[in-house]
């Protein structure tokens, strides 16, 4: 029993957490929650849950999108996709994070397109968020819920992975690393080995 305490605490310190829909904040239906967790080592295979150290991977599997249109892939930049919601509040806490590292990225000669999709139920949850945080970029969203999973599989993460979901497309257009859960600090590096490859 006296480790309870202690397994309570390392699960904290850890950041497993993710995002319930009992919570007091509201949340859509569709998405079971959001995962917070560190990576397991600064490479790129430990980052990405699934990884392709090549263009073997598939084109991004997008299913239709609602809202603003998704700005196409600039040539020769890798684009970084995140899948959000506005509920999401590990979601939400690392777009500043996302942000200052694109910038950062690009300056050590990664360009690299950052783009964003919604899992919210609706465009007026995103619009109204986004009238709420103006710093956040435009974003689409995921138009018909039940392709979800099916979009999530594609990337060949589980049908229910929690967001956010990062994706990693190479300039030529082939999925790199798909990961669930947010990204933290430390795995700046891992990023920017996985944009060497």
């Amino acid at each position: 029993m006296d480790r309870l305490p202690a397994l309570a605490a390392a699960a904290f310190a850890l950041g497993i957490f993710a995002c319930d829909k009992d919570s007091p904040a509201p949340t859509p239906s569709r998405v079971e929650g959001a995962k917070v967790r560190q990576s397991k080592a600064a490479s790129a295979a430990g980052f990405c849950d699934v990884h392709a150290a090549d263009d073997s991977g598939p084109a991004p599997p997008l299913p239709p999108l609602a809202g603003p249109p998704l700005a196409q892939q600039v040539p020769g930049h890798w684009r970084w996709l995140n899948v959000w919601a506005t509920w999401c509040k590990p979601c939400v806490e690392e777009v500043p994070r996302l942000t200052r590292w694109r910038s950062r990225l690009a300056a050590a000669g990664h360009p690299i397109d950052l783009a964003f999709v919604s899992v919210d139920d609706s465009s007026d949850d995103v619009a109204d968020f986004h009238k709420l945080h103006p710093e956040m970029p435009d974003s689409p969203r995921l138009a018909d819920p039940s392709k979800q999973g099916a979009f999530f599989a594609a990337l060949g993460l589980d049908t229910t992975s929690p967001i956010p979901i990062h994706v990693f497309v190479s300039p030529s257009g082939h999925v790199r690393c798909a990961r669930a859960g947010a990204v933290s600090e430390q795995d700046y590096p891992a990023i920017e080995r996985l944009l060497g490859e």
